[in-house]
């Protein structure tokens, strides 16, 4: 029946997950790839572990000693056998710390549980950035093969053109050869963009936590490079990382950690407790009990217990300089990706307003005084390449504010799109 039982769970669960993976093999949302990085990605699989790994050390942490039981026979004449003691004892003996050990121990390791905790969520955050940047590649990647393909279409069709007109004596050789030229270049300008979109994938499916052999063949990514404007100051942006940054948090709860661990080695100058119950027979008489207590006294504390205080003290010092230094580039990490952002935004509002409508008026204007032979074909090979330059031009800002987008996300520790 257990066998059974387990056989039904596992076949649910390869059920589940090769839905999920059926999934990703046709469609992909940016959601959907950071919910499937959080699941699978082997650094944050071993960060929550971590988690599991500070919850065993807190219950042994606070668990008392074992006791110990012991059988001392006294009184054995010379040459005679164990069984002619005089007297037995036996003996159970249990040594606990002194109670206010026992809570700031508690304490100590509850809060290394909580750095655990913190530091998860900051490989989380990490993780989701390297996500969203990866994803806005491939489209950046997939968005500038589009491009590429548009180009070797017209360039095709143009050097099909030259060769047309330079037969029928309407062109020159010259204007045959650049137009082959552009054709050959725009073919390889293709091939290069194709390449770089395997290298975009490849880093995407690293991060998502996917094996060689479990990447798929194709992928649909669903979502797509948007502008989407924040409204938020880079103060409140700043003031806002430092309640959430994961980061922080992390160097917060370490602060606490070194502070209880002070606590603790001050507390070294109490003393532990000792408490005994045995029973003895004496002459066969099995009818004598004892008990004992005891404390265990800090006579080197010259030595121990000051080299204690003494190292928590320092670590103490060491974990608030952390904190602080974590805060300035915090800062520092939120003011530049604000401004990166800020930079962006004003290149893409520059390409939508200004440039692009320009570069097509004139590519408009030029393809139609080539056609009616008004200028060269040079002529309007400069007006298509100053489209095109545009054009990719603002496919890569696009990606870079997305990207920057995610950056200062991760600086501050959460979305930032309301």
């Amino acid at each position: 029946m257990l066998q059974r039982y387990i056989y039904l769970i596992g076949s649910l669960f390869l059920l589940c997950y090769t839905v999920l993976f059926s999934q990703l093999k046709e469609q992909l949302s940016l959601n959907d790839a950071i919910t499937f990085a959080i699941k699978n990605n082997p650094q944050l699989i071993s960060s929550s572990k971590q988690i599991d790994v500070e919850s065993g050390r807190f219950w042994r942490g606070v668990s008392p000693q074992s006791p110990s039981l012991s059988v001392n026979y006294q009184y054995i004449p010379k040459g005679n056998s164990i069984k002619q003691f005089g007297e037995r004892t036996v003996e159970i003996s249990q040594s606990l710390d002194f109670p206010t050990n026992i809570l700031f121990r508690g304490l100590q390791l509850s809060s290394k549980v909580s750095v655990a905790e913190a530091e998860y969520s900051s490989t989380s955050n990490d993780i989701i950035s390297r996500v969203k940047i990866a994803y806005y590649d491939v489209l950046a990647k997939q968005k500038k093969i589009e491009l590429a393909g548009e180009n070797l279409a017209i360039a095709e069709d143009f050097a099909r053109k030259a060769d047309i007109r330079y037969n029928v004596g309407e062109a020159t050789n010259l204007e045959r050869l650049t137009a082959n030229v552009q054709f050959t270049q725009a073919r390889n300008a293709l091939d290069v963009a194709q390449n770089d979109l395997k290298i975009a994938f490849g880093e995407l499916y690293h991060v998502l936590g996917l094996r060689k052999e479990d990447q798929p063949d194709k992928i649909i990514l669903t979502d797509s490079l948007v502008y989407k404007p924040i409204t938020q100051t880079s103060e409140q942006l700043k003031e806002r990382a430092f309640k959430i940054n994961p980061q922080l948090i992390a160097a917060s709860e370490r602060v606490s950690v070194a502070s209880i661990d002070r606590a603790l080695a001050w507390s070294s100058f109490l003393p532990n407790l000792n408490a005994s119950y045995y029973r003895q027979t004496v002459d066969g008489n099995s009818d004598f009990y004892g008990v004992s207590f005891g404390i265990s006294l800090p006579l080197w504390f010259l030595f121990d217990q000051r080299g204690q205080i003494q190292e928590a003290s320092a670590n103490l010092n060491v974990a608030k300089s952390d904190l602080q230094s974590f805060r300035n580039f915090i800062s520092m990490n939120v003011q530049t990706a604000y401004l990166e952002l800020k930079n962006d935004e004003r290149q893409i509002k520059l390409h939508q307003t200004d440039i692009l409508p320009q570069a097509k008026e004139v590519y408009r204007t030029a393809l139609a005084s080539y056609e009616a032979g008004e200028i060269t074909y040079l002529e309007f090979l400069q007006a298509r390449q100053t489209l095109i330059s545009s054009r990719s031009e603002f496919i890569d800002e696009l990606a870079l504010y997305c990207k920057s987008l995610a950056k200062l996300e991760y600086a501050i520790g959460s979305s930032v799109i309301e």
